[in-house]
C-alpha cells in the first residue's frame, strides 16, 4: 500500500518515517521552523527521529495544505521529487542529501525528507549577501552546473514552460494592483511597465532562448541567498521546485540580481562573472566563453521579472516579514534594469 502524503506536522509520526526511511523509529520530536518565510504556503518541519540508538535529525517539506494553492503548485513540487528521485546528484554536489521524495498527481501535493544542517548559518535577505559568501555560492552552483552540464538526464526536465506555467501575462496585468496593496508608497519607472507589456506580449520567446539555445545545464531558477545554507562544508543549495534546464548564466544572474545590495553586486559582479567561468572550465566546461556569459547574464533578468511578478500577484505576502522582503526583491529588480539601462529593446533574439 503506497505511503500517504502527510498534510501536517501531526501526520509525521514514527510508523510513517519508519516506512519512510527503510529503518525503525521509536518516538519522533517534530518542530516548525521558518514558519514566517513560505511565500508559496508549505510546511518546513525540524523532525528529530529515535531510533534506540542516537536521535538522528532531518528536515521534512511538505506542501501547502489549502487545495487550491496546492494544485497551482502541483507541478513545482512534482519538480522537486522528481530532481532528488530521478537526477543523480552526486554526495560531492552542493545539495542535501534526500531520503524520502513523494508525489501525488491526483492532489498535488509533495512531500520530501532531506538532511539537516542544524548548525549551518544563514543570511538574512533583506540584509542581502556579503562578496565572500556570494563568491562561495558561485563556486557550489558551478559544481552543479557543470555535472549536469550538456547531460543526457537533462531531457525530461522542461525548459520555457516556467513561464507559461505561471501565466506571465495574467499575472502581470495583475502585478500594479497587487503591488500597491502590498507596497503603496512603490513607485514602477515607465521603462519598467514597458518591459513587462513588451513581456507580456514577447515574453516567452526571450524565455524559450535563455532555456532551450546553447549549451544547456540543470537549472536551480529561484537561487536566492534565503534558498541557502552555509554549512561546514560549504554552501547547501535548497528548495529546488522551480528547477529546469537552460543556461547557466540564469542561475548566477538570478541569485545576483536578487541577493545583494545593488552597491554590493555593482562592485562585485564583473569577477563573480570571470569566476563563475573559470570554475566551469577547470570542471571541464569548454563551451561557454566568458563573453557568452555576460550577455546572457544580463539577459537572465527576465526570469528574475518572471517570479518576482508571480510572486507578488499569486503567493502569500501578508505579513510585514514578507513585504519588506518584497520591498527590498524589488529595489534590487529596478536597480539591475537601471544599471543595464534595460528597455524592450534589450530583448531581441
Amino acid at each position: 500500500m503506497p505511503l500517504p502524503i502527510p498534510e501536517s506536522a501531526d501526520a509525521i509520526t514514527p510508523e510513517w518515517l519508519g516506512v519512510a526511511l527503510g529503518r525503525p523509529v521509536t518516538a519522533c520530536r517534530v518542530q516548525r521552523i521558518g514558519q514566517n518565510e513560505s511565500f508559496t504556503g508549505g510546511s518546513l518541519l525540524r523532525v528529530t527521529c529515535y531510533t534506540g540508538a542516537a536521535p538522528a535529525s532531518l528536515v521534512v517539506k511538505l506542501s501547502p495544505k489549502r487545495p487550491a494553492l496546492r494544485a497551482s503548485l502541483a507541478s513545482a513540487n512534482q519538480r522537486e521529487v522528481r530532481f532528488y528521485n530521478r537526477l543523480p546528484t552526486p554526495h560531492s554536489l552542493p545539495v542535501p542529501q534526500c531520503y524520502y521524495a513523494d508525489f501525488d498527481a491526483k492532489s498535488g501535493a509533495s512531500v520530501t525528507v532531506v538532511e539537516d544542517f542544524p548548525t549551518a548559518r544563514s543570511v538574512s535577505f533583506t540584509k542581502g549577501c556579503s562578496r565572500s559568501d556570494a563568491a562561495e555560492v558561485v563556486a557550489a552552483l558551478s559544481k552543479v552546473h557543470a555535472a549536469f552540464w550538456q547531460s543526457p538526464d537533462l531531457d525530461h526536465l522542461d525548459g520555457p514552460t516556467l513561464f507559461a506555467e505561471f501565466d506571465f501575462p495574467s499575472a502581470w496585468a495583475d502585478y500594479a494592483e497587487s503591488l500597491a496593496a502590498i507596497l503603496p508608497d512603490a513607485t514602477l519607472p515607465d521603462r519598467f511597465r514597458a518591459l513587462g507589456d513588451m513581456l507580456a506580449q514577447n515574453g516567452a520567446a526571450v524565455f524559450d532562448h535563455l532555456q532551450t539555445s546553447g549549451p544547456r545545464t540543470c537549472l536551480h531558477r529561484d537561487l536566492q541567498v534565503d534558498n541557502v545554507l552555509f554549512a561546514a562544508q560549504g554552501p547547501v543549495l535548497l528548495d529546488w521546485q522551480f528547477m529546469g534546464r537552460g543556461k547557466g548564466a540564469y542561475d548566477l544572474g538570478y541569485f545576483l540580481i536578487s541577493s545583494l545590495a545593488p552597491d554590493v553586486r555593482r562592485a562585485a559582479q564583473d569577477g563573480l562573472i570571470a569566476d563563475y567561468c573559470a570554475a566551469l572550465r577547470a570542471q571541464g566546461v569548454t563551451d561557454y566563453s566568458l563573453a557568452e556569459c555576460r550577455r546572457d547574464y544580463v539577459m537572465s533578468v527576465v526570469g528574475k521579472i518572471l517570479l518576482s511578478v508571480v510572486a507578488t500577484v499569486r503567493f502569500d505576502n501578508s505579513t510585514a516579514h514578507k513585504r519588506a522582503w518584497r520591498q527590498v526583491d524589488l529595489q534590487r529588480l529596478l536597480a539591475f534594469c537601471e544599471d543595464y539601462n534595460i528597455t524592450p529593446d534589450s530583448f531581441s533574439v
